[in-house]
Formats: structure tokens, sequence, C-alpha cells
């Protein structure tokens, strides 16, 4: 039986392997020990570490998991555990191991990270989120994994806050600019109340789009309340700017209505779809 010592160095040896990420060799290695040492925590952890590497995210939550048995208060194999599932899109069982990795090491700042990720994921809670991302800086400012969730937050936040403003616009641009041709009586005056919003919504939408185009790779993250507010918005508008046109409680009620209609329609979906991974990290042990 190999004595402690050379067992310590073949893990160690490993370890390198996977900083290199030479995975494969990595892998194997650790596989042959566990084989023979199936009781090696820090082998176990080491191995889901480069799976993760390698890409077979559901052998090293098993890999992970191993490594928590062995040892219940490891870290560092809750924070590999929550990033696999995070990677596999299990964003409950993620949030949950990130958790843990916190609780038992209140200062990584890798958990730290990887928390904050999951909380944006499932809770939306964007207070808590920004607190975590602080300690994660306060501890390592120059931490590679934390200043890429930080910009790609950014990046949500401002693709949100467009997407918000166009969930408004959109709706009054359409439904004012087909509408006039509908309810149009020929005079100059009460067109003005149908182009003119209409048009300025339209340029709304084009500069907000420019303003914000390096953020348009991120997914928004809408609450109900900016879909309702920008839904409320639109009908407002259309309706007053319908009232205006044709001086007819009906005709207006209908353009503010249809532009509800639309308003929700396209931001109902995005506010329902659930899983948005904001971050992939890819730390090491």
């Amino acid at each position: 039986m190999p004595q402690p010592e050379n067992r310590e160095d073949l893990v160690a040896r490993a370890r390198e392997l996977v900083l290199a990420e030479r995975f494969e060799p990595a892998i194997a290695l650790l596989r042959e020990h566990l084989a023979a040492h199936p009781d090696d925590g820090v082998a176990w952890r080491r191995l889901a570490g480069a799976l993760i590497g390698f890409g077979d995210d559901a052998a090293a939550v098993d890999a992970a998991s191993r490594a928590i048995e062995a040892n219940p208060e490891d870290a560092t194999a809750y924070r590999y555990r929550a990033l696999a599932h995070l990677i596999l899109a299990r964003d409950r069982e993620s949030y949950a191991d990130a958790k843990r990795a916190v609780e038992l090491a209140p200062d990584d700042h890798e958990a730290l990270s990887l928390l904050a990720s999951n909380v944006l994921n499932v809770d939306r809670d964007v207070a808590r989120f920004e607190e975590l991302i602080q300690r994660a800086l306060t501890v390592n400012p120059s931490s590679p994994p934390t200043r890429r969730l930080a910009r790609r937050y950014r990046a949500i936040h401002r693709r949100t806050k467009t997407i918000a403003v166009n969930l408004a616009a959109f709706p009054i641009a359409i439904v004012l600019l087909f509408g006039w041709f509908a309810v149009d009586t020929g005079r100059a005056s009460d067109a003005t109340w149908m182009i003119w919003p209409g048009l300025v919504a339209l340029a709304v939408i084009f500069v907000s789009g420019l303003v914000t185009w390096s953020a348009r790779g991120a997914l928004p993250m809408l609450t109900l309340p900016q879909v309702a507010t920008a839904a409320g918005a639109a009908g407002i508008i259309a309706a007053g700017a319908g009232y205006g046109a044709t001086r007819g409680v009906p005709a207006a009620a209908v353009l503010g209505l249809i532009s509800i209609a639309l308003s929700g329609v396209l931001g109902l979906p995005l506010f329902l779809r659930a899983g948005r991974r904001t971050a992939h990290h890819t730390d090491r042990d």
C-alpha cells in the first residue's frame, strides 16, 4: 500500500495537471488512485474539479458528492458541486450547495460569486446579489469570476431597462401608426395626435437600442411590476392619443387595450422565462 506521503504527492500532481488544463491525465490519475483509496475525500474533490474542466458535469456532481460524504465540512466540494449543478441548469440544487459553501467558508470569493449568481437566477434578489458581489470583491478585488459576473449583471441591467422601455414604446408605435389609417378623419390636426406620438415611440426604440447595443446579448431580467408598468404606460398613451384624434371614448379604449395586450404578450414570456444563467465560473481548487 502506498505511504501517505506518496498518496499526497499523487493528488498534488493531479492538481498540477488540472491547473495546466490537462484534465484527461488528471482524471485518469485520480481514478486509479481512488480505486485503491475510495475514502480519500481530497482526491474526490480534485476529481470533481478535473471533471468540470473536462466538461463531464454530471460525473463531477457524483465526485463532489463522494467528497462531501468523506468530509461534510469540505466547502470546496460544495462549491464544485454547486458549479456543476449550475452548468447543468439545476439552479435550486446549485443554490443550496453554494449557500452551504459560503456558510462553511464565508471569505471564499469564488463561493460568494457562485451564490450571487444563484441568488440572481432563483430569487432575482438584486440587493442580495449586490451584497454578495461586494463581499467577494472585498476579499479579492481582482477575482476573475466575480468581475465577470459583475460585468454580466451590468449588461443584464442595461438590457432590462431597454426592454422595459420598448415594452411601452413598441405597442404605442404600432397601434398609433396603424390606428391612424383606421381613424384618420382627413384633418391634419387630428392626424398629429396619432403620428407624432408614434414617431416619438419609434425614436425612443431606436435611441435606446443604440445606447445599450453593447448589452444586446444579455437576457433581460424583467420583474412583474416592470411589465405591468410598461403595459399600463403603453395603454394610457395610446388611449390618450386615440381620444385626441377621434374625440371618441370607444376608439380610444380599443387602442389602449390593444396596446396593453401587445405589451403583455411581449413582456410576460420574458418575465416567466426561468433558468437564466448569468455567468459560468471556471474556478479551480
